[in-house]
């Protein structure tokens, strides 16, 4: 894709003492290449508000320091528009997509400081592997999962689940082959992922990659969005002149119109952190907060589960089992910072003394057994475990007080189950 024009030309643009008579000749030599690159540079994508004519007037215009990256925008734009690949249910659309990642990419390594180049090839590059998947799986197995979802981390997820692989795998595995530079390699490989080794570079494609499809009405996965924007340092309310700025086309996103990106973030943010069932905050939501809240105020940390919940979805069903779950998860909340671990195991941050802990525990035992008189369930008498860790002044790191809650928990179940036990160990008392 990047020809040898392409590669003068970048040459010549990062050469201080090159002249632009040096840079128009250049690109004048090569007619398809001049073709493409005034089409491209006086079209609606590029949104420029004088029509170039020639190519010397491109390069005064863009400015030398910028003719190289509209060169490569070009050039990829050329390509995708051209590329078969993606499956037909979107293809026409990748070009569009990628040249505006791309852009955006580069706006958010000029705020930030990070490598505008490789922000920026990474950005126009992140979606090649869609070009490869249809070769390796067939179009149909394609087709069928861009008609679900075109974009987006639902697509990526379906891509894993039905084919073991997605596109960004399949787009660093191409890039490599193709000896691009590992740097670019990476925020390909990483651009939906949210536990990927950050980088400056990874985490502008990553939202840029975001901004783009949310301007575009795709929605993003709220974590990555989050962690890229911290590792930026850089603010939600950036967003929507980030994405008028480095989204070419658009000086006002549908996406903005309605009510701000920043604004959209948050709601997927306040979606994503809610366990359907329950209402609860999930695993990854309340970890988050209450990891703060422990080094701010200390604290009580109780880890829950329901004795014998099997039982209940034996005999009751499972509609019974998640009516069950809601009940304890509605008493557990009016007693502290409530969140669900995962199926039957639930978890508490009560803002208690040493001396109250145990109490909490004990009335959260009470109100759930009146909460499920005998044989309101037929095989199931109602009760619960509950292991606690208590936050001290030398000991407030949530990983470890979690570790001795589940200790403490397995000592409840292994004395008879129904009761609650207290971790002792060193820091904790």
């Amino acid at each position: 894709m990047l020809d040898r024009t392409v590669q003068r030309v970048l040459a010549l643009c990062r050469d201080v003492d090159s002249s632009t008579s040096e840079l128009t000749s250049v690109l004048e030599n090569d007619a398809e290449f001049a073709t493409n690159l005034l089409r491209f540079a006086n079209s609606a994508y590029a949104s420029r508000p004088v029509r170039v004519r020639t190519i010397r007037q491109a390069v005064t215009m863009a400015g030398r320091a910028a003719i190289g990256q509209l060169a490569i925008e070009a050039v990829t734009y050329r390509f995708l528009e051209k590329a078969p690949g993606n499956g037909r249910t979107s293809v026409g659309l990748m070009h569009i997509h990628s040249c505006a990642v791309g852009a955006c990419s580069l706006e958010l390594a000029k705020r930030t400081g990070a490598a505008t180049e490789v922000a920026h090839l990474g950005g126009l590059l992140h979606d090649i592997g869609k070009l490869v998947m249809p070769i390796a799986f067939g179009e149909p197995a394609l087709d069928e999962i861009a008609a679900r979802a075109t974009a987006g981390p639902v697509r990526v997820q379906l891509e894993r689940e039905r084919l073991g692989c997605d596109h960004a795998q399949a787009g660093a595995m191409l890039a490599r082959a193709s000896r691009v530079d590992e740097p670019v390699v990476a925020t390909i490989l990483a651009h939906h992922d949210p536990d990927a080794q950050p980088t400056p570079e990874i985490a502008c494609v990553q939202l840029a990659n975001a901004v783009v499809g949310l301007t575009m009405g795709v929605d993003s996965d709220p974590v990555l969005v989050t962690q890229a924007l911290e590792y930026l340092r850089l603010d939600p309310s950036d967003l929507d002149d980030i994405a008028a700025r480095g989204v070419p086309g658009s000086s006002a996103p549908d996406a903005i119109a309605l009510g701000g990106l920043a604004a959209r973030i948050a709601e997927l943010e306040e979606q994503a952190g809610s366990d359907e069932l329950t209402g609860l905050a999930n695993r990854r939501r309340w970890k988050q907060l209450a990891r703060q809240r422990v080094l701010d105020e200390g604290g009580a940390v109780m880890i829950c589960d329901i004795d014998h919940f099997k039982r209940v979805n034996d005999r009751g069903g499972h509609v019974t089992g998640d009516l069950v779950l809601s009940e304890v998860a509605r008493i557990l909340s009016h007693h502290g910072f409530a969140g669900r671990l995962g199926g039957d195991e639930l978890v508490l941050l009560a803002p208690a003394r040493p001396l109250e802990a145990t109490a909490i525990a004990e009335q959260i035992l009470v109100e759930v057994r009146e909460a499920f008189p005998p044989g309101s369930i037929d095989g199931w008498d109602a009760g619960m475990s509950i292991g606690i860790a208590l936050a001290t002044p030398e000991q407030r790191d949530l990983s470890d007080l979690l570790a001795a809650a589940d200790e403490a928990l397995y000592e409840a179940k292994r004395a008879g189950r129904g009761r609650a036990a207290v971790a002792v160990i060193e820091g904790l008392t």
